[in-house]
């Protein structure tokens, strides 16, 4: 595979997980996408109150919807900088695991909790511990 459609599709990969954030954003409004769906959160709901726990949900949703997609488009090299898609997928990857781990219901059905395990994981495995792919960029 070319570096360049390698890159595509990496790319193409982080927006499209981004996008897949909109579940939570959705749900710190209340509106429920599947029966189990749920805005709560274990530990903010009851020690902060329900408005507080939307909140802090929207925001962490929000930043992760945005910095994913963030991430995309900067290792295209297209409207950011390439040099900041790697920092925006790592914060991102962190809030996306913040906000499943404090918010597990937010996202309607269990794969989509899954493949955003998995995909926010290789995100930091790739970034953080294989150093990977700055070679290919440049």
């Amino acid at each position: 595979m070319a570096v360049s459609t390698l890159l595509i599709v990496i790319a193409v990969v982080l927006i499209a997980h981004g996008i897949g954030h909109y579940m939570g954003v959705l749900s710190a409004f209340g509106v429920r996408l599947s029966p189990k769906s749920s805005s709560q959160s274990w530990l903010f709901t009851n020690l902060l109150g329900e408005k507080i726990s939307r909140i802090i949900s929207f925001i962490i949703w929000i930043l992760a919807l945005l910095g994913f997609i963030g991430a995309g488009l900067s290792l295209l090299g297209w409207i950011l900088p390439q040099n900041i898609w790697e920092p925006l997928g790592i914060i991102s990857a962190i809030l996306s695991l913040a906000g499943l781990m404090l918010f597990w219901n937010a996202f309607a059905f269990i794969f989509n909790k899954i493949g955003a395990l998995g995909v926010n994981i290789a995100v930091l495995v790739a970034l953080l511990i294989l150093h990977w792919p700055s070679d290919l960029i440049k």
